[in-house]
């Protein structure tokens, strides 16, 4: 009982150990009243940018400064805070991810559409950043394990989603990355790429619990 949260009510402790008597490690509390859990949301869009930039180390922590016109946006690495924009010039990829409105009193709203799949599928900075992303956790994970490959492949689960992969998970993804390697222009790096830029598309990446 030292582990009960102090802010469960009566009822709410004995249906959290009479779950625990039956195997289950968390109960189900649908009016999401206490501590314990919260509701899922989307990450703002400029943390969503600036996550696949820090993962790849080259996200500009310059503090200050004169702000990014749109312009340069595209090829600047600099937080997204510094952006300039207004109601007539935006920058599209943050647009898409629910970028607070000029108009509507800096309010933000959370979606979830099809176009916000396409852009982490398809930018540039993403693709690129893949890439980079992929160099780094191998030169962290080449050698420390018997089985590089599975290391790298929980190393990117827990940086990139921030759980650890299950078995099943791993046995799929050493799957894909042996297939990666073997098409025709393929290497261990493209696979190890690929995996990544196929993690930075993940539900989980752009969602905060």
């Amino acid at each position: 009982m030292g582990n009960i949260n102090p802010y469960l009510g009566v009822e709410d402790v004995d249906r959290c150990v009479g779950r625990k008597k039956m195997g289950f490690s968390r109960f189900e509390r649908r009016e999401n009243q206490f501590w314990w859990r919260r509701i899922p949301i989307r990450l703002e869009s400029q943390a969503v940018r600036d996550s696949v930039l820090a993962l790849a180390g080259t996200l500009d922590e310059t503090l200050g400064g004169p702000s990014v016109p749109p312009a340069e946006q595209d090829m600047s690495r600099r937080r997204s805070l510094y952006f300039f924009h207004s109601n007539n010039e935006r920058n599209l990829f943050l647009t898409t991810f629910d970028e607070a409105s000029v108009a509507e009193c800096y309010q933000r709203e959370q979606s979830v559409v099809p176009q916000q799949a396409l852009a982490l599928s398809n930018s540039r900075l993403v693709l690129e950043s893949a890439g980079k992303i992929a160099e780094r956790l191998t030169a962290e994970t080449d050698g420390s394990q018997a089985d590089s490959d599975q290391e790298f492949i929980q190393q990117a689960f827990l940086q990139l989603l921030g759980f650890e992969a299950e078995p099943e998970e791993v046995t799929s993804c050493q799957a894909a990355l042996k297939n990666w390697e073997n098409l025709p222009d393929g290497s261990r790096q493209s696979a190890r790429s690929n995996l990544i830029w196929t993690l930075l598309n993940h539900n989980d990446f752009v969602t905060l619990r």
